[in-house]
């Protein structure tokens, strides 16, 4: 059975660059044309086939969307809206059409969940302080105009791959108690050790559970991430237990299986500070343990 997710917004938000991210192809980013009408793209998500629509945001397709809205907006799982952070020039154009669709939304797919992407927010953003400022407030006000649905708001940067896979995992794959389960244990992890985060993904790096150590930034979790799919597009590379490192962090991903599907357990630590990391991987082959215990019950 395929689900139907949607990704909308007005133009130049980035999503068909999100997409591509998802699927690893980064060579194509540089010559992505705007979108025409709507794409439809297959993926496979823990061992769910997904067709995500991806809308053209230009205005001229955007009424075409209002003229046939039972058509597109019918049977929609999840809905991805997608708002440019750098262009906040069009931050009232974003709200209007947002709210346009929510009101499409509330007529032909009442029970579809919301998630809001707060896209292009590079790596250094975070520290300067009005970025955060009005990234808090777009989150509050795209929160407030969700209602009544419910609203899952995350901030993406194609230049960090892994704020592009959490913020599309989670919703799609939908077992929330899962994640809760894992957050939990991971938190108790990190915070006991010199652990930086903890990842568990899935054969075709999506994940299913995190946890991030505030001291982590984006420009780390770039690199980090980029050393991972590296590895994985190196087809003549046994991905079985693997070690990688980036200039400041050290990271090892486990293979495990659950439900007869193979996963990845990875941790990561600061190179400087982890000077023997025998201890440490003790502990996490303890939490990786716990992972599987988990699994079982889901």
């Amino acid at each position: 059975m395929e689900e139907k997710i949607v990704i909308l917004g007005i133009a130049n938000g980035g999503k068909t660059s999100l997409l591509r991210t998802l699927q690893r192809e980064f060579k194509t980013l540089a010559n992505l044309k705007p979108t025409k009408g709507i794409e439809r793209t297959s993926l496979n998500f823990f061992n769910k086939r997904i067709v995500a629509w991806d809308f053209g945001g230009q205005e001229k397709y955007r009424e075409n969307y209002k003229k046939k809205a039972k058509n597109y907006f019918t049977g929609i799982e999840e809905l991805f809206y997608v708002v440019d952070f750098q262009d906040q020039d069009t931050f009232t154009e974003s709200i209007t059409y947002f709210q346009e669709i929510k009101g499409e939304l509330a007529e032909f797919s009442p029970n579809a969940s919301i998630n809001i992407i707060i896209n292009k927010f590079d790596p250094g953003f975070e520290e300067n302080e009005d970025n955060i400022k009005f990234y808090q407030t777009m989150n509050k006000k795209f929160s407030e105009l969700s209602e009544p649905f419910s609203a899952r708001v995350t901030k993406t940067s194609i230049f960090n791959p892994i704020s592009v896979i959490q913020a599309f995992s989670k919703p799609v794959f939908g077992n929330t108690t899962l994640y809760d389960n894992f957050q939990f244990a991971f938190y108790e992890f990190v915070n006991r050790t010199e652990c930086k985060f903890v990842i568990v993904f899935s054969k075709n790096l999506m994940e299913i559970g995190n946890y991030f150590d505030p001291s982590v930034n984006q420009q780390q979790m770039r690199d980090v991430a980029f050393e991972i799919f590296n590895v994985f597009d190196d087809k003549k590379l046994k991905l079985s237990d693997i070690s990688l490192h980036t200039d400041a962090i050290s990271v090892r991903m486990i293979q495990f299986e659950a439900g007869s599907q193979p996963y990845y357990f990875t941790y990561g630590f600061d190179i400087e500070t982890v000077q023997d990391p025998a201890p440490l991987s003790a502990e996490a082959f303890n939490v990786l343990q716990e992972v599987k215990t988990i699994m079982k019950y889901f």
